[in-house]
């Protein structure tokens, strides 16, 4: 079990403000994804698909940190390359996926500077246009060789009103990504799987692959997980009881890292003003998921690992 600090997160009193623990799921997750970065000789679009709280953004930040540290002495020689570019996708009511806001955070994130005068470059500096925006977008991509354009909260791509707006969007990211010879990684729940169900032509340019939860038949590798997160707590001088009750944390997290992460801090925050007070059962059952989410989760959950069954690759998905 290994654990790592992210160092661009803000310090707090937490224990957990700099921290993450990886595990099993995780390590073949990341791996999975940096041999698809830097093994595929074409660019193709990467998508990362699990249920809610399963730890994906955690993935993220280790994803960015591997690539910088893959990339070190490249970057050192060519200070204008960058290791990745991040965004987020956003929705928009009654309109769907925010395009706009899209590439430009991805101009954001890569430093890009004097954007309107990019994309306006013949006329006075005014709010670029859709078009202005993307051909921006594509032109840092394509000059600055980011090893991967890393796109979050991608299921809102799939929040379209006919599989015909669907399609548009996928023949949209293929072309984006071999006009601008870059992968796309998109993270994402399970809506994400259906991407796979329209376009033929994206099915061969595209990788899925599934970040599961745990389940019984997998307890081991999760109670090693609980087992970090005592550690953790104990190291940073919390009073805590979690490996005794893995089997109730298992099942009220329905096997998700983040929401055990989730549960742990409120847990915590609970007794933080009783300095005797140990982090115990009796504090975990005053702190657990209402019964209402934990349903929604598990049908989610048991929805998406059937949608996934179809086009898996990688670790097997859960029953």
């Amino acid at each position: 079990m290994k654990t790592f600090e992210n160092a661009n997160t803000v310090r707090s009193t937490s224990p957990f403000s700099n921290w993450a623990c990886s595990h099993e799921y995780f390590d073949a997750v990341l791996q999975w994804l940096l041999r698809c970065i830097f093994g595929l000789s074409e660019p193709a679009v990467l998508l990362v698909v699990g249920p809610t709280g399963v730890g994906k953004s955690t993935l993220i930040h280790q994803l960015c940190a591997s690539l910088a540290q893959r990339l070190a002495g490249v970057l050192q020689a060519n200070p204008s390359r960058l290791h990745k570019v991040y965004a987020e996708a956003q929705f928009v009511p009654g309109r769907g996926l925010d395009w706009d806001d899209l590439f430009e955070s991805m101009l954001k994130d890569a430093s890009e500077i004097l954007i309107d005068r990019k994309t306006a470059p013949d006329g006075p500096p005014r709010r670029p246009g859709r078009a202005g925006l993307a051909a921006a977008a594509n032109e840092m991509l394509r000059w600055r060789a980011p090893a991967a354009c890393i796109i979050d909260e991608g299921g809102v791509f799939v929040e379209s009103d006919s599989s015909e707006s669907l399609k548009r969007v996928l023949d949209f990211l293929k072309s984006f990504g071999n006009r601008s010879r870059t992968h796309i990684v998109i993270f994402g729940d399970y809506r994400l799987a259906k991407m796979m169900d329209f376009n033929g032509q994206l099915n061969r340019r595209c990788q899925i692959i599934n970040f599961p939860n745990y389940t019984r038949k997998h307890s081991e590798p999760f109670n090693q997980v609980v087992h970090a997160f005592e550690a953790r707590l104990t190291a940073c001088g919390v009073k805590a009881k979690l490996s005794s009750e893995a089997e109730m944390l298992l099942d009220g997290t329905c096997g998700c890292v983040g929401l055990l992460k989730r549960w742990i801090e409120t847990a915590r925050i609970a007794i933080q003003e009783e300095d005797q007070r140990v982090l115990d059962r009796a504090v975990l059952e005053a702190t657990r998921m209402p019964a209402g989410s934990l349903m929604r989760w598990r049908t989610e959950i048991k929805d998406g690992h059937q949608r996934m069954q179809m086009f898996f690759e990688g670790i097997p998905a859960q029953q």
